[in-house]
């Protein structure tokens, strides 16, 4: 079950704003001093394919039950990502009680947090936590991101799916993604360049994706491709190239899909996009 929290704030897509039930969300627009739209932008032109997860520091970390406390990680990070003089940007940070701190409207403009895929892409930053040089995450934080990632799938049309090869997440990188950047879905940092670790994000937000629902695909295969073209196939799609964008999604919400997704989650019977 969805975990409901009092105070719910708005999520900000398409200069709309959008209350989650079981969210907490503090944007740039709810009058919070230390929050503000990134700096470092660009105007938003190409469609956006992948969610980029990350973890903060990038460093193994360790798995804890239930939430962790109200950090003032989150603070920090937003206050760097628009006073730092590197250009770095990000648009969701998820702190380790699982409050997530807006500071971009995707739809609008894309931040830099993934190199030549920022265009095509956002990005999801997730505290960790530092305890005597150890790192830790924690269930319900990496919850409640799966929320957050189940309303942005939702309203962004993007496929719920994965990375997965031989019954584990892959957290290196994805030759077929880097060199044709042809796969809608959720990624980690790692599997778009050599200089981040596996732990950015590491696998844990995999394995929380995975158990909820999220289809898993050997992508370096083509795995992903040959479902959806006999998918796009059943739909009556002409051009089945496996991909599926913006003619696939609507085409499903025709079919009576919630919000065009093939894998429905809980949050869909809340959402009409």
């Amino acid at each position: 079950m969805l975990k409901v929290l009092i105070h719910i704030m708005s999520i900000i897509i398409n200069k709309q704003k959008y209350e989650v039930s079981g969210l907490n969300v503090k944007s740039w627009e709810d009058g919070i001093s230390w929050i503000k739209y990134i700096t470092d932008k660009s105007p938003r032109v190409k469609s956006i394919k992948n969610i980029i997860l990350h973890t903060h520091e990038g460093l193994s970390s360790k798995l804890l039950p239930g939430f962790g406390p109200n950090s003032t990680i989150d603070e920090a990070l937003a206050r760097y990502q628009v006073n730092t003089e590197r250009q770095v940007s990000w648009d969701y940070t998820v702190d380790l009680n699982g409050d997530v701190t807006c500071q971009n409207d995707p739809v609008i403009n894309y931040s830099w947090q993934a190199g030549q895929f920022n265009p095509s892409s956002l990005g999801i930053e997730m505290i960790q936590q530092n305890k005597e040089n150890i790192r830790y995450l924690y269930e319900g934080q990496l919850n409640q991101t799966v929320l957050l990632i189940d309303f942005l799938t939702a309203s962004l049309g993007i496929q719920r799916q994965i990375a997965w090869k031989n019954g584990k997440p892959v957290l290196t990188q994805i030759k077929r993604v880097i060199d044709n950047n042809n796969f809608i879905g959720i990624l980690g940092h790692v599997n778009l360049t050599d200089q981040r670790s596996k732990h950015d994000p590491g696998s844990y937000i995999f394995e929380a994706l995975q158990v909820a629902g999220y289809e898993c695909f050997d992508l370096e295969t083509g795995e992903d491709l040959t479902v959806w073209k006999q998918r796009q196939k059943d739909l009556g799609i002409e051009n089945c190239d496996g991909i599926p964008g913006k003619q696939t999604v609507s085409i499903l919400k025709s079919k009576g899909y919630k919000n065009g997704l093939w894998v429905q989650r809980p949050i869909d019977s809340l959402l009409n996009f």
